[in-house]
């Protein structure tokens, strides 16, 4: 007998949820996005999740990982390399975090397997975060309501490589990334994923807040 599961992202329960002074939770208004909000919430789909570790100085290693991923490994701390599909996120010196939008983690796993050598690691984590867009007037506001991190200090984000901070995030813990659109990625655990939800809900009020998918 087969049984049919659903596959949800962390925040699924959330999408389409308001947060805002005067707007009341009910069906003709939870999934109208004609409401001006002044910050957006926006769950990236269900993607590939990597946790990458080798040795940054080999040369072997990082042209492999560019050739499997078509972006070049960040050896530079605080920085993140992207393409419009992958994008991986110096975490230290010998680790990154490699996202795949909307990607198989399996087959990306394989492909970085068979191509890869020596003292390495990787680690399928998909299950274990989510990836969050904010935007909005409001974004910066509640960025600074949220932690002690100096986003100013980031690296400027420009085409193809964007500033990366790991940072406490409302008394949980993200990794933050600046996009040339003055918006931030947020990569959050699963495990924090529905207190975060609430927390910017209730953070952004002031702007009006919706989650979105």
């Amino acid at each position: 007998m087969s049984v049919d599961s659903k596959v949800q992202t962390p925040l699924h329960y959330f999408h389409g949820v308001f947060g805002r002074p005067g707007i009341e939770s009910d069906s003709s208004k939870l999934f109208n996005t004609d409401v001006e909000c002044g910050l957006v919430i926006k769950e990236a789909p269900l993607s590939a999740h990597l946790n990458v570790r080798g040795d940054a100085g080999d040369a072997g290693f990082c042209k492999a990982v560019a050739d499997v991923l078509g972006v070049a490994l960040p050896t530079d701390p605080g920085l993140c390399n992207h393409n419009d599909s992958i994008s991986i996120y110096w975490l230290g010196p010998s680790e990154w975090c490699v996202i795949a939008l909307g990607g198989d983690a399996a087959e990306l796993e394989a492909a970085l397997r068979a191509k890869l050598s020596g003292h390495v690691s990787i680690v399928d984590i998909s299950g274990g975060q989510t990836l969050i867009n904010l935007r909005g007037h409001g974004v910066e506001t509640v960025l600074k309501k949220s932690t002690v991190c100096d986003f100013e200090a980031l690296p400027m984000a420009k085409p193809g490589q964007r500033g990366v901070t790991q940072s406490t995030f409302a008394k949980a813990s993200a990794v933050i990334s600046n996009r040339c659109d003055g918006s931030y990625d947020l990569i959050i655990r699963r495990s924090f994923a529905d207190y975060i939800a609430q927390w910017l809900l209730d953070a952004g009020a002031e702007f009006g807040c919706r989650i979105e998918r």
